[in-house]
């Protein structure tokens, strides 16, 4: 009995000292690939500057000013027919005149227009969004939102706003060109 035990304590010894040995083979491992990681940044960092690519500018990386990683996809050529280059106002703006009396005429083909649709998008989400903050959102499991969630419905309240700019008329963006324009 006294010879298994002690044979026993000796087998354990081995063993934990067997994966002491892994672990340091493991870690100087480990460090060696940083090590040579490092190496490869440094050497990276000290080539001439004919190798080392320029910058690259903002408009080369976005389209249609649109950020990389956008979900939605804005109001940029989204009119695009002949009829759009003249419209007639809608919504609030219909009943507008210019200066002279007359009626005037928008042109949403034109980056101005677009850019009002773009502020028209951005009250309508904030609309949105105080009319969201006003339903409590409890789970299942009696816990708060989680952040996920939180980013998902943001997401999707983003996609409704858009939506909504584009179908419903409210004519915030034909004033808002409108005044810009100078034709009002």
């Amino acid at each position: 009995m006294a010879v298994s035990g002690i044979s026993g304590m000796a087998i354990t010894g081995t063993l934990s000292n067997g994966s002491n040995v892994i672990q340091a083979a493991q870690e100087k491992a480990d460090e060696s690939r940083f090590l040579s990681l490092v190496q490869e940044m440094t050497s990276k960092k000290s080539e001439p500057a004919s190798e080392v690519p320029e910058s690259v500018a903002s408009s080369q990386i976005s389209k249609n000013h649109r950020l990389n990683g956008d979900y939605t996809q804005g109001f940029y050529d989204y009119y695009t027919s002949d009829s759009d280059r003249n419209a007639t106002p809608e919504g609030m703006a219909a009943s507008v005149r210019t200066k002279n009396g007359g009626k005037p005429s928008i042109d949403k083909t034109s980056e101005l227009y677009a850019q009002s649709k773009e502020m028209e998008n951005y009250l309508v989400k904030m609309m949105l969004s105080s009319m969201r903050d006003t339903i409590h959102h409890e789970s299942m499991f009696g816990k708060e939102n989680d952040f996920a969630r939180g980013m998902y419905e943001d997401m999707m309240y983003d996609n409704y706003a858009e939506a909504l700019t584009k179908t419903s008329h409210f004519g915030l963006a034909d004033q808002i060109y409108l005044e810009l324009s100078g034709q009002r």
